[in-house]
């Protein structure tokens, strides 16, 4: 449910009498709190100063009254340390049910983009390298072709401020969220450090692409479109647009404009999976690839 003004909207939860009867000031706070950010009870204790005790009291009222949910856990010492977060970032109270129809403008996203778009806005941030030396390399990023990523993607979704995270402004809040994650991992740090955990990756030195579902390797230069968990979050996902160069991350953003249709079909050796190898190449001879071909 969305609760539209001056042409924006925000989310909200859908509330009914036994939703409100458990609200209080204090259950007010701790509701701001997780629709800021998810947040452990001990955490939501410690930033409103309140008994940690009391907070878990709050905590299990709202959450079996529908408000907040289980956002992740993790074990500490023997035990499940459980991450909650708000449903939605208003309360909704309907009186009476006079729904009228809602249309948004945006085009009709791809399949393996839905766990990023959310009501007509894109729920996620794109993570770009650094354009300053950094890294294990050195490496100076030069990945202008997110321009055109950030086209596409806004012909589906509104996008909020700030757009895009440059990788070394990622801390480990950021690192949990939705993440598109643009450039190879010579140029793009947070890519290097989750290579390890993508279905088709790079090898390390020689950069080549590697399909742990084909068992190919990609010594040409090649792109890589694939959607995986995010391993710091069990809930979010990361979206990745990478190449073994400047120049085959560029084909990897041409080929989702050019041929959306065709990469939804999932790779082709493993059709529950949606990892794409593509090549790029240049018809018209000036310079700039134009054309792709999708090799798995």
């Amino acid at each position: 449910m969305i609760v539209l003004s001056d042409g924006k909207f925000v989310d909200a939860l859908r509330v009914d009498e036994k939703g409100l009867a458990v609200l209080s000031e204090d259950r007010l706070r701790i509701l701001r709190a997780l629709a800021e950010e998810p947040r452990y009870p001990a955490e939501l204790a410690r930033d409103l100063d309140m008994q940690q005790q009391t907070v878990y009291y709050h905590v299990r009222l709202l959450s079996n009254a529908g408000l907040i949910g289980l956002e992740d856990y993790e074990e500490k010492g023997g035990a499940t340390a459980k991450r909650y977060a708000a449903k939605g970032n208003a309360l909704a109270l309907v009186l009476k049910n006079d729904w009228r129809p809602f249309r948004d403008r945006t085009g009709k996203p791809p399949a393996f983009l839905k766990p990023f778009i959310d009501r007509g806005t894109l729920n996620a941030r794109i993570v770009i390298g650094s354009p300053d030396p950094h890294g294990e390399y050195r490496a100076r990023a030069t990945e202008f072709c997110v321009a055109e990523l950030g086209a596409w993607l806004g012909s589906f979704a509104a996008v909020k401020h700030p757009f895009y995270w440059l990788d070394t402004e990622l801390d480990e809040s950021r690192k949990r969220e939705n993440l598109f994650v643009v450039g190879g991992p010579k140029v793009n740090t947070f890519l290097a450090e989750i290579n390890s955990s993508l279905p088709i990756r790079f090898k390390q030195n020689s950069f080549e692409v590697y399909s742990s579902l084909s068992k190919k390797s990609y010594p040409e230069a090649a792109g890589v479109i694939q959607t995986v968990p995010n391993p710091f979050n069990k809930s979010r996902h990361l979206f990745v647009v990478a190449g073994s160069n400047q120049q085959a991350t560029r084909v990897a953003v041409l080929a989702l404009r050019q041929e959306s249709g065709k990469l939804a079909k999932n790779n082709l050796f493993d059709s529950s999976v949606f990892a794409r190898v593509v090549q790029g190449f240049d018809e018209d001879g000036d310079g700039v690839p134009d054309a792709v071909e999708i090799l798995e």
